[in-house]
C-alpha cells in the first residue's frame, strides 16, 4: 500500500512542478482504482506523510523514485495533442496567425494563434504574427498591444511580426499588373448595386471599361475619388456558383488617418486579396484557420495562382464561443460606449485581458483550447468547463485565507483566552509556511447564512474551537468533532470589496493578511471560492479582488 501511495503521489508531484496535494492525489488514485474508495479514510495519514516527504525532494529526485518503481511520465506536448499537417516536412512549416487590430483578442483568437504556433513548434518551423491592418478607422495603437500583451500572456512566441500596411506599395504594383492583363476593373456603381448584381449574377457596364480607363481611374481613386465612389474588382465570373468568386471586390478608398502609416494611403486592400497574398509573401506552407473562412477558400487560391504563387495547405478548425458571452468587436465597443460593460476586461468577457484579470491562468487555457480539438465541429461550451481546467492548476499555487460576506457580529463566552491562531497557508503544502490570524472572541464575524441556518446547533470554527451558535456563543470544547466547520473573521479585519463574474461588486470582511498579499496573486477564500488580487487598498482603502470562480 505504500508503494501504491508513492507511486501516485510522485505522479501528482511531477505534474504539478514537484508539489502534490492531498485533495489530487486522493483524486487520482480513486479515478484509476475506484475499489479504493471505500478504504481511503484510513489511507489519508499515510497519504499526508508520503506527500510532506515527496514534496522536500524536488523534481529531479522525484522522477528517478518514479522511474525505480517501472514508471515514466512523458510530459504531454503538441505532438501528441496535434494530428499530422499533409505535406509537413521537419524545419520547412511555417505557420501564421493574422489578427486584425481592431479590438482586443478573445479565447477564440487565442486558439488560432496557439494552434498554428503549436504546428510550427512540432516541426520546428517558423511561427508569423501578421497584422492584417488594412481598415484605419478600426487599427489602434492599442488594440496591436492587446493582441501582442495577450500572446506573449500565454507563452506564444514568434519568429517575426510583420503588418499588412508595411506592403501596400507592393499591392498597388499587382493591382496594376492585374488591370494591364484585364484580369481586374475600376467599378463605380454603388455598394447596394453591387450586391444586387452579385445576387442575380449580373455583370455591370463598368466590367466592360478597357485597360486605359481602368489605370486612369485606378490612379484617381489614390488621390481624388471620395470614399465609396469606387473599387478595384477582380474579373472572374459574375454566374459562378461561389458567391465569392462573382467579381469580388479587392481594393476600396478609406479616407483617414492611419495609426502606422499616417495619410501615405487612402486605397486600401480587401481581407481575401490581401490575405492570400501576404500567406504568399511569408511563403506560408501551412494556415489553420475558423471553419467560417471556408467559403473563401476557393478564391484565395484562386488569387494565389492567378499570381503564379503557390497555395499554402489549409485546414479549418469550428468556431466555438462560450454560451451567453459577446465576441463581436462591434457589440463589445458599443456595450463599453453605453456604458454596459466596464470595458474590455470586464468579467463578462473572455477577452485575454479579461481573462487575466479574472484569475485565469494561462497554462490553464492552453490546456483548456487545446481540449476543444481541431475538428471542423462547432459548438457552445459553459463557463464551467474552463473552470475546471482552471482549478486543476491555480488548486495548488492558491493560499488559502478568511473572509465573510454579509457579516454577522457574534461574541463567545467561556472561550479560552488566546490573542491570535497560527495556520497553515496552504493545508497541502505545510512548508509555505504559517500566518497568524488575531482573534478577539468578544468580535467575531460569521456570514448571515451560515448564523440563520445553524443558529442554535453546535459547529467549529474552522481553525480555533467549537461552539454553539448564538448572538452570543458558548464554547463547547476543541475537539475536532462532525460537525458543521464554518470560516470567520475577528477584528482587527480589513474591507475587501470582490468583483464578481455578472460584473457586480460585493462588500466583505477579510483577515488582515489580505492586505499584504501582492497584485495578481491567486488566492482562495475558504468557503468562498478562487480570487486574483486586484488591488491592494485603492482610494477607499478597500482590497479589491476579483472573484474567479468556486
Amino acid at each position: 500500500m505504500k508503494d501504491l501511495i508513492l507511486k501516485y503521489t510522485l505522479i501528482n508531484a511531477i505534474d504539478y512542478d514537484g508539489q502534490a496535494s492531498l485533495q489530487s492525489v486522493i483524486g487520482k488514485m480513486i479515478a484509476e482504482r475506484p475499489e479504493l474508495k471505500s478504504k481511503i479514510k484510513e489511507m489519508i495519514p499515510e497519504i499526508k506523510k508520503t506527500i510532506n516527504e515527496v514534496n522536500s525532494w524536488g523534481l529531479k529526485k522525484q522522477k528517478e523514485r518514479l522511474k525505480k518503481l517501472g514508471i515514466i511520465i512523458e510530459k504531454k506536448d503538441e505532438k501528441k495533442v496535434l494530428p499530422e499537417l499533409p505535406d509537413a516536412k521537419m524545419g520547412k512549416v511555417i505557420t501564421a496567425f493574422p489578427p486584425e487590430p481592431s479590438k482586443y483578442p478573445h479565447i477564440g483568437h487565442a486558439k488560432a494563434a496557439l494552434i498554428n504556433y503549436l504546428y510550427a513548434k512540432k516541426y520546428r518551423g517558423k511561427f508569423i504574427l501578421r497584422f492584417e491592418d488594412t481598415n484605419p478607422e478600426l487599427a489602434k495603437e492599442e488594440y496591436y498591444k492587446a493582441i501582442i500583451d495577450g500572446l506573449k500572456w500565454l507563452k506564444i512566441k514568434w519568429n517575426k511580426i510583420d503588418y499588412l500596411s508595411d506592403h501596400i506599395k507592393k499591392f498597388y504594383k499587382i493591382a496594376e499588373v492585374l488591370i494591364k492583363r484585364d484580369k481586374a476593373y475600376v467599378c463605380l456603381c454603388k455598394q447596394e448595386q453591387i450586391k444586387k448584381n452579385r445576387f442575380e449574377k449580373r455583370e455591370c457596364a463598368c466590367r466592360r471599361f478597357d485597360k486605359k480607363k481602368n489605370m486612369k481611374l485606378w490612379k484617381d481613386m489614390q488621390k481624388k475619388m471620395k470614399p465609396g465612389r469606387a473599387t478595384l474588382r477582380l474579373k472572374i465570373d459574375m454566374s459562378h456558383i461561389n458567391t465569392t468568386m462573382r467579381d469580388p471586390s479587392i481594393f476600396r478608398i478609406i479616407d483617414a488617418r492611419h495609426t502606422r502609416t499616417e495619410n501615405k494611403y487612402r486605397v486600401w486592400p480587401m481581407y481575401d486579396f490581401a490575405n492570400s497574398l501576404m500567406d504568399s509573401f511569408e511563403h506560408i506552407t501551412h494556415r489553420i484557420r475558423s471553419k467560417e473562412f471556408e467559403i473563401r477558400k476557393e478564391l484565395h487560391v484562386y488569387i494565389q495562382k492567378l499570381l503564379g504563387y503557390k497555395p499554402p495547405h489549409i485546414t479549418e478548425i469550428g468556431r466555438f464561443n462560450l454560451k451567453g458571452v459577446p465576441s463581436s468587436g462591434r457589440q463589445i465597443r458599443e456595450m463599453i460606449k453605453n456604458k454596459e460593460l466596464i470595458g474590455w476586461d470586464d468579467p463578462r468577457l473572455t477577452t485575454l485581458v479579461a481573462l487575466k484579470r479574472r484569475g485565469f491562468h494561462p497554462e490553464a487555457i492552453k490546456n483548456f483550447l487545446i481540449s476543444t480539438g481541431i475538428s471542423k465541429a462547432e459548438g457552445v461550451l459553459t463557463w464551467d468547463v474552463l473552470e475546471a481546467e482552471n482549478r486543476k492548476v491555480i488548486d495548488s499555487i492558491a493560499n488559502r485565507y478568511f473572509g465573510v460576506l454579509d457579516p454577522v457580529k457574534i461574541s463567545i463566552k467561556n472561550a479560552p483566552k488566546l490573542k491570535y491562531i497560527k495556520t497553515n497557508n496552504h493545508p497541502d503544502f505545510p512548508k509555505r509556511g504559517k500566518r497568524k490570524i488575531v482573534v478577539d472572541v468578544r468580535k467575531i464575524y460569521i456570514e448571515r447564512d451560515d448564523y440563520e441556518n445553524f443558529k442554535g446547533k453546535e459547529i467549529r470554527l474552522i481553525g480555533l474551537f467549537n461552539i454553539r451558535l448564538n448572538e452570543i456563543s458558548e464554547f463547547t470544547g476543541n475537539e475536532i468533532m462532525d460537525v458543521q466547520k464554518i470560516h470567520w473573521v475577528s477584528e482587527p479585519n480589513i474591507k475587501v470589496n470582490i468583483i464578481m463574474p455578472n460584473g457586480s461588486a460585493i462588500k466583505a470582511l477579510a483577515e488582515p493578511s489580505v492586505k499584504d498579499l501582492k497584485i495578481n496573486q491567486n488566492i482562495q477564500l475558504i468557503r468562498i471560492g478562487f480570487c486574483r488580487v486586484d488591488c491592494v487598498k485603492n482610494i477607499k482603502m478597500e482590497t479589491v479582488l476579483y472573484f474567479t470562480h468556486k
